[in-house]
């Protein structure tokens, strides 16, 4: 079963891979608070818990 590209967190181990703007990117796209004053870590651990309870949004 093939994962959406782009979409979620995409685990903690993926996003351990990604630059600190990288993750700073993903982190705008999912609107995570206070995301301009947080460290990397803090950027990975923000986005791995925004993936799995961000279902909300419907356009």
């Amino acid at each position: 079963m093939a994962r959406a590209r782009g979409r979620g967190a995409g685990g903690k181990r993926e996003l351990q891979k990604l630059s600190k703007a990288e993750l700073y990117q993903r982190a705008t796209e999912q609107d995570v608070p206070g995301r301009s004053k947080m460290s990397r870590e803090e950027l990975i651990d923000a986005l791995a818990s925004s993936g799995r309870r961000r279902k909300k949004t419907a356009a």
